[in-house]
């Protein structure tokens, strides 16, 4: 299975190094604005594995030129945000399947027109949503799971970095939506994976530079709060969450997840060594592959997570206003 990558800024070669480690799958182009130098590509609040392009993959700075190699099988999009609906749209009309890096688009109308696009095409098209991969959040679902959704007492998604130094791109609010749809989108896609829509939210800022604290309301008094943001540009990078259910919490920060029973005992939950890109692509591979719909990973539900994600922002900048859910 031959892959395109378009984009390989800071998230791009995080793909790459994934792409290269899949049995059967060869990378045969790259497509970015200049050339990859022997650095490798810009690096972001992660350290992620990634490295310089290999000698055997093509480079142009054209990436329409990639789509209309008929040898191309799927692209991997990691381009800027304001990118994707009119890559996605080209390579769906190319015929090929797409991942591309979340959010899905900076509108709701414009995730509307790719999935319509990928369904009238036929291919597989999925968004990025890494930590669906991730294994504490897989480990939290399978905690609610046990709980239950109704027991909930609290919880609490954190995700926070300095302001971002790389890719110019991503403080320009008009090209990448903010913090809220760029950077919290994972959490508040986590939110809606773990309990669904709300039923009201309602977010504040709580930083001086491009922060939130939102919270969604769900019926019977449970609540869902979303806090962090890009704050100063020393602040490290950090995400975690909180999950207390049936008088039992579960805990998760610094890599390290901890369980605490309703007697007060806490037991560490191992962590497995494990690359979240890689399952996550490799995933997709096996979703084209067998040409199925990426059940993990439905484009619609990162649609809805785009949609809340500008919800919240929208009661952000009205000054804390609560708003109904709309759909």
């Amino acid at each position: 299975m031959k892959f395109a990558l378009l984009g390989y800024g800071f998230m791009g070669g995080a793909h790459l190094a994934a792409l290269q480690r899949i049995e059967g799958v060869t990378v045969k182009a790259v497509a970015s604005r200049t050339r990859p130098s022997n650095d490798g590509p810009t690096r972001g609040n992660l350290d992620l594995a990634s490295g310089p392009l290999p000698d055997d993959v093509l480079w142009t700075p054209d990436w329409q030129a990639v789509l209309a190699d008929p040898e191309i099988d799927a692209v991997d999009i990691c381009l800027p945000t304001d990118m994707h609906r009119e890559t996605v749209l080209a390579a769906f009309a190319a015929g090929k399947h797409v991942l591309c890096e979340k959010p899905m688009a900076l509108t709701l109308s414009d995730c509307e027109d790719l999935m319509a696009a990928a369904a009238q095409s036929r291919r597989v098209f999925m968004v990025g949503q890494v930590l669906r991969f991730m294994y504490p959040y897989r480990y939290a679902a399978q905690f609610l799971g046990e709980a239950g959704r109704d027991n909930v007492q609290r919880c609490t998604l954190r995700r926070s970095t300095g302001y971002p130094q790389w890719g110019g791109w991503l403080t320009q609010s008009e090209r990448s939506g903010g913090a809220i749809l760029d950077l919290l989108s994972h959490d508040i896609d986590q939110a809606l994976s773990l309990f669904g829509p709300p039923v009201s939210l309602q977010a504040d800022s709580v930083g001086p530079v491009d922060t939130m604290r939102g919270v969604l309301r769900y019926g019977a008094g449970t609540e869902v709060v979303v806090e962090g943001g890009w704050f100063s540009s020393e602040t490290p990078f950090s995400a975690s969450f909180e999950i207390e259910a049936a008088g039992e919490r579960l805990d998760y920060r610094d890599n390290l997840m901890t369980r605490t029973n309703r007697h007060g005992e806490t037991t560490t939950v191992a962590i497995p060594e494990h690359d979240p890109y890689f399952d996550e692509i490799a995933y997709f591979v096996d979703c084209c592959r067998n040409n199925q719909a990426p059940a993990r990973c439905l484009p619609a539900e990162s649609a809805l997570a785009v949609e809340l994600s500008l919800q919240l922002k929208a009661s952000r900048d009205a000054g804390g206003r609560e708003l109904k859910w709309q759909r």
